[in-house]
């Protein structure tokens, strides 16, 4: 690597772990994956977010079907800008606890062994296992840290600027039914 280059981080992983697994490949069906990088992904997730596969296709397959409705789980034009920036995770938390958006949204996800009995079922252990990782091998209070900036990294910058954002400020070239828009003319 050149002068001046920066490892990115585990947080740019979980950014690609969304960005390619959860929203491409398991929401949209837009890109099909390997099973080996399909496994990584989840697995990642689930030590680094605790995020189920087909709670958050579920949720946001509904936020597309419903977008700007009072139906919307996180719409900020609903529920406000600070609110789904600030507190997105818990409009998300509470509609992946609804079992009729799990059943109606929630189709082709994973359904396997690993999915029953490690990441759906125990998403928290993966989170206890990081926390465990990063105090080993970067002492106690680095370790932690470095577990909640992980936690924290996608419920804000996913869920609150991507879609709180890119909801109510921006721009668009064209009518829309939503209110989506773009935050920036290029992408990074």
């Amino acid at each position: 690597m050149g002068p001046g280059y920066r490892n990115p981080g585990p947080h740019h992983v979980s950014i690609a772990a969304v960005t390619i697994y959860l929203h491409r490949h398991q929401a949209h069906r837009a890109l099909d994956l390997h099973p080996l990088a399909s496994h990584f992904f989840r697995l990642w997730l689930c030590m680094t977010t605790g995020m189920v596969t087909k709670e958050w296709a579920a949720v946001h397959r509904k936020h597309h079907a419903k977008c700007e409705t009072a139906d919307d789980p996180h719409s900020p034009r609903i529920y406000g800008i600070n609110r789904v920036l600030w507190g997105g995770v818990f409009l998300y938390v509470k509609e992946a606890n609804n079992q009729t958006t799990l059943e109606r949204y929630g189709h082709g996800t994973p359904d396997d062994w690993l999915e029953r009995n490690i990441y759906s079922s125990r998403a928290k252990i993966g989170l206890i296992a990081m926390g465990l990782i990063n105090v080993t091998l970067f002492g106690i209070v680095p370790g932690l840290l470095m577990l909640a900036v992980q936690v924290a990294w996608i419920p804000f910058w996913a869920a609150g600027v991507i879609n709180g954002i890119g909801h109510f400020w921006g721009y668009r070239n064209w009518s829309s039914a939503d209110a989506s828009t773009n935050i920036f003319p290029w992408a990074y």
